[in-house]
């Protein structure tokens, strides 16, 4: 249970501490629970390794709440109506609720996926398709690996609003996603710019329409918007005080539901090629990866990108990548840190690799902030495997 606890702390440190009290609360109780080797490990140890991680343990407990929305636990949870901070009595509240349930909430653990599927990604992901566009001078078809529900793959039909330091705005897409609300996304500025520079250097990428020719999913177990359950396993998935991020997701998926997109089952790595084959010959295929590589083996991640090699000397292609450095951009550029930034920086670096009469060429387009909510744009050229 080394690798839990790790786990645990880690997000303790990087994420939970930022915007959710509750986790942040549990997520101390639940690591001294792994080190004390409590009632709470014996659930955790019961799930395969890889389902040990703090969003899984905490969404079955979430999902499970809510078909016992009158259980003492549903006091904690905003997300349930619940106003009680966490207090002295939480961490009992909770074991209590785990070990009552604990049929369930392992059967949720062993099964669940990390599958969060954050809308407001696609404001990170729409500057960087427009240059793609604008790069390839061609239409895109849009494959995203790891497509959860597909929302992202409606980049494209989605309002966004950039607000810079300054006060600025920057109004962008089609906005045609009816429900959703507008999509807002903080551009902070990079070191060596200014505002306006800012302003100037993301407007051409986001004030043209993109052209998009196909779009599918690919997913080891895609989500149908439409379905109840897996409506109900997403919901679980955000955390209980983020009522902006559940109202959005909920909105999306009515969207979706409403213009359902190409959604298949299966091992990327098999079907991806498939899937570019498909795109039609006056597009490119754009293949997409938005926080899911970092839930891949290390040689699952090393095959990716050997595979998006592979099949860019046989066909002009773009992939476009918004992961952790190590886990996204550094397969491509044989390094493991970002050496152009502050490397413990907690920020996803946007990068894309672009292969043209069979040459690649790589490029650090930017980076964003957790959930969607920021974004710095300086696209750049990389040196290959240096």
């Amino acid at each position: 249970m080394v690798e839990a606890l790790r786990n645990f702390q880690l997000f303790l440190d990087r994420e939970a501490a930022k915007s959710s009290p509750l986790y942040t609360a549990l997520t101390a109780q639940v690591s001294q629970d792994l080190q004390d080797g409590g009632p709470i490990s014996q659930v955790l140890v019961a799930a395969p390794e890889r389902q040990r991680i703090p969003n899984l343990l905490f969404a079955a407990v979430q999902r499970t709440l809510f078909d016992e929305p009158d259980s003492d636990l549903a006091e904690y949870y905003p997300s349930l109506g619940g106003t009680r901070a966490p207090d002295a009595e939480l961490a009992e509240t909770f074991s209590r609720f785990v070990l009552a349930h604990r049929d369930r909430i392992e059967q949720v653990l062993a099964t669940g996926e990390t599958q969060t599927n954050e809308a407001r990604r696609a404001a990170q992901l729409f500057p960087a398709f427009g240059w793609a566009q604008a790069c390839t001078r061609r239409p895109l078809g849009l494959i995203e690996v790891g497509t959860s529900a597909g929302l992202l793959l409606h980049a494209d039909r989605y309002a966004y609003v950039y607000e810079f330091e300054d006060g600025s705005e920057l109004g962008a897409g089609e906005g045609s996603a009816d429900g959703v609300p507008t999509l807002r996304c903080a551009v902070t500025a990079p070191a060596a710019q200014t505002t306006p520079q800012a302003i100037k250097a993301l407007t051409p990428f986001v004030s043209k329409d993109l052209r998009i020719a196909s779009r599918v999913g690919l997913d080891l177990n895609p989500l149908d918007p439409a379905d109840p359950e897996a409506r109900a396993w997403l919901d679980a998935l955000v955390w209980p005080e983020h009522a902006e991020r559940r109202a959005r997701l909920r909105a999306a998926l009515d969207h979706a539901a409403r213009r359902p997109v190409r959604l298949r089952k299966g091992d990327a790595l098999r079907i991806l090629p498939d899937a570019v084959d498909s795109v039609p010959d006056n597009a490119i295929p754009c293949v997409f990866v938005s926080n899911s590589l970092a839930h891949w083996t290390a040689d699952g991640r090393a095959d990716f990108a050997a595979l998006i090699r592979r099949l860019g000397t046989r066909r002009d292609l773009v992939c476009v990548i918004k992961e952790g450095y190590a886990t996204g951009l550094g397969l491509f550029t044989g390094r493991t840190h970002n050496l152009t930034e502050d490397e413990e920086a907690p920020y996803e670096v946007i990068g894309a690799a672009v292969y043209l009469g069979g040459q690649e060429r790589l490029f650090r387009l930017g980076t964003g902030e957790l959930h969607g909510v920021g974004l710095t744009w300086s696209p750049t050229p990389l040196p290959t495997n240096q």
